[in-house]
């Protein structure tokens, strides 16, 4: 059980480790906050009760004055212990399921990296033997090609060899109507 916001929340180990880091940490700030108002309030009480004048008539006489005061100090500062010790009962609490979080996180983080990394080696290995594939089929498909192409033109080049010859004197030709 647990002192929360003016009033006792019940929530259980398993609820408060589903809650965030941030909500658990906005809890402490709640806590943190009403334990200052009830601090103030706690201070403000004790001025107003330091500023009033104890009459004898009502108290019976100083020492039973005393007691009194000295009763609602005791209560007080009970109250006041008691929700300090519950503040921080579950701020350890919280601590620790951060604690466990923060590690459960991390740990899921790590292993993902590592999934991702094997997954990623895996494509790269798998991405180098295709390429080296494709370039393998490539040059041998370029070679085949070349070589019918090479056949063509030597066949082209023997087949019409009276080209050349023409194509050689209209060239001299050329060159000396040039000088």
């Amino acid at each position: 059980m647990t002192l929360f916001l003016g009033g006792l929340v019940d929530m259980t180990e398993k609820e408060m480790k589903k809650l965030s880091r941030t909500d658990l940490l906005q809890m402490l700030i709640d806590q943190s906050e009403e334990l200052k108002t009830v601090k103030e309030k706690l201070e403000k009480a004790e001025a107003e009760l330091a500023k009033k004048e104890i009459t004898l008539g009502e108290a019976g006489s100083i020492a039973e004055a005393a007691l009194k005061i000295n009763g609602v100090f005791e209560a007080a500062q009970a109250a006041g212990q008691q929700y300090l010790e519950s503040i921080k009962s579950m701020s350890e609490k919280q601590d620790a399921l951060s604690r466990i979080q923060e590690r459960e996180t991390r740990e899921k983080c790590e292993r993902q990296i590592d999934e991702t990394q094997k997954f990623c080696a895996s494509l790269e290995s798998e991405t180098r033997i295709k390429c080296a594939e494709m370039k393998r089929k490539a040059e041998s498909e370029s070679r085949v090609y070349w070589d019918d192409v090479s056949r063509r033109l030597e066949k082209f080049y023997n087949d019409h060899a009276g080209l050349k010859e023409l194509l050689s004197r209209t060239y001299s030709e050329n060159k000396q109507e040039e000088i």
